[in-house]
């Protein structure tokens, strides 16, 4: 399953542990940094028919402070097929019986690496009438590496400022 880790990287020193540094920190993280990231993937899929849902993990040890996003629900696997991309040759329907009718020249809502926002529309003409398919697979489109690129800074410095408020308070 795809998935960001975001992580501040602050040289060789230890992460404090103390229990009030500890307690302040998961509440910045809970409060801006996780929500922030959801609405980022959110973004993506906001004109999708069937969008995921998301959620994010916080991990806080001694070496590491990360947030992971990850898609969750009934729609996860659309995530994962879109940002990952699938091998194309799979025959479309496995099974069953009937006739298929698509439109062609579909342009997709997305575009590697990881561009979206597009309407997503058919320009071609209908095919109806054909038992099988060959799909011709999913180009990937990596969005969580795209947001994590676009993020890399806000995140650092919301961490940094992070650090020195509760340094400050304790």
């Amino acid at each position: 399953m795809p998935k960001v880790a975001y992580r501040a990287i602050r040289g060789r020193r230890k992460f404090a542990k103390a229990p009030e540094v500890e307690k302040l920190m998961g509440a910045f993280l809970d409060d801006t940094v996780k929500p922030h990231f959801i609405k980022c993937f959110e973004r993506v899929v906001v004109n999708w028919d069937h969008k995921p849902e998301f959620k994010a993990r916080k991990h806080y040890s001694a070496d590491d402070l990360r947030i992971d996003v990850y898609p969750a629900g009934q729609h996860k696997d659309k995530w994962i097929w879109v940002s990952g991309g699938t091998r194309g040759g799979y025959k479309i329907p496995k099974g069953g019986s009937g006739y298929l009718a698509f439109q062609t020249g579909y342009k997709p809502k997305t575009k590697p690496p990881g561009k979206f926002g597009g309407p997503g529309t058919y320009t071609g003409p209908w095919v109806r009438g054909v038992m099988q398919v060959t799909h011709p697979g999913i180009e990937p489109r990596n969005f969580e590496k795209v947001i994590a690129d676009d993020e890399k800074q806000w995140y650092s410095k919301q961490v940094e400022n992070a650090w020195r408020r509760i340094l400050r308070a304790i």
